[in-house]
């Protein structure tokens, strides 16, 4: 009997939307940022595929921030999203592209992802990818 409910989670199988260029040789100034509305009305996560091409002179890097909303327009603050752990950073090399993929959880229909340069001088070239998970 156990055999059959293994056999039958095996078959279990998530469903992808094709990757979405999102951002595409987007420059970010500096102390600033770029946002992309993910409506997932249906799916449980987005993938996020970030990649930041930094500055020679570049003293920071870049992050990406989540926020979510029911409506559309009531979004968290960029705050609370932070101390609840809704960001990750790629890493930083002045001079370098770093590329970071993230699993943002969907919470609510609306999520805002913030691409944020952290930089106060410089500024970032972004690409990005989006891809949403059943």
């Amino acid at each position: 009997m156990l055999g059959s409910r293994f056999t039958s989670l095996l078959s279990i199988k998530s469903e992808r939307t094709e990757p979405e260029r999102v951002l595409f040789a987007q420059t970010i100034g500096a102390s600033s940022s770029a946002e992309v509305l993910v409506s997932g009305e249906g799916y449980s996560a987005a993938v996020m595929t970030v990649k930041a091409s930094y500055d020679a002179s570049a003293t920071a890097g870049v992050r990406v921030r989540w926020l979510y909303s029911p409506d559309g327009t009531t979004f968290d603050s960029p705050e609370d999203a932070e101390d609840a752990n809704n960001s990750a950073d790629l890493t930083f090399s002045a001079g370098a592209t770093r590329t970071r993929t993230v699993l943002i959880p969907l919470l609510q229909k609306y999520t805002k992802v913030q691409i944020v340069n952290l930089d106060g001088s410089a500024s970032v070239t972004v690409d990005a990818w989006k891809t949403l998970i059943r």
